[in-house]
């Protein structure tokens, strides 16, 4: 991302991004949810691209879709090429061979994950969706001032009630909307954050908020 590319051609340097990720994430240790977050965002991403290059589909509309796919995925992007950068199995040709930019000196430094503890407040929509937002506490109110470098942003897992697994994935701003499917709808969510380092090293825990789904 350290230079321009015309859509088509973004595309193409995800894809070589996402299938070596895929191909190596047990050698590198990598986030599997991360990965699979940037495999399904970049499918979001080219569908929508494609849809909107057909002259029989392309609107605003579709152009918008194109637009909120594109930032979806670059956001993501942005959070896994950091921590591959700051990963000391991912060797310099690794990063060559997938268009990045070259380690600065510093890139191998361990930094620690957050000791802060978040703050989540969970707000349910009437369309199956739920925007979770975190927050840090300053002067004992919730705050978005986020005093050091070192977050890229935020771990946020969630399991539907019944369900035995936790289902997990990152976000690079200090919010994230998820939208469920309808048979979903009347079921009770569990949803937890914590903030992560360059690596995607949780910090501590929040706690617990429970919501339903309308």
């Amino acid at each position: 991302m350290h230079r321009k590319r015309k859509d088509h051609e973004f595309l193409d340097w995800a894809r070589n991004i996402a299938n070596t990720c895929r191909k190596q994430q047990t050698n590198w240790g990598l986030d599997v949810p991360l990965v699979e977050q940037l495999i399904a965002e970049l499918s979001a991403a080219t569908s929508a691209y494609g849809y909107n290059t057909d002259p029989a589909h392309k609107s605003h509309d579709t152009a918008a879709v194109k637009q909120l796919a594109f930032a979806n995925l670059k956001r993501t992007l942005s959070v896994l090429i950091n921590s591959l950068e700051g990963n000391r199995k991912v060797p310099d040709d690794a990063l060559n061979s997938m268009q990045l930019r070259p380690r600065h000196p510093g890139s191998h430094q361990p930094h620690p994950a957050p000791a802060e503890t978040p703050v989540l407040t969970v707000l349910t929509g009437q369309h199956h969706d739920v925007t979770a937002y975190v927050s840090t506490l300053q002067y004992g109110h919730p705050t978005e001032f986020l005093d050091t470098k070192h977050y890229y942003g935020f771990l946020l897992r969630y399991q539907f009630e019944g369900d035995p697994d936790w289902q997990q994935l990152v976000s690079t701003k200090k919010h994230k909307t998820l939208v469920f499917a309808d048979d979903q709808e009347g079921k009770y969510i569990k949803l937890q954050a914590a903030w992560v380092n360059p690596r995607i090293e949780p910090g501590p825990w929040s706690e617990v908020v429970r919501e339903l789904v309308n």
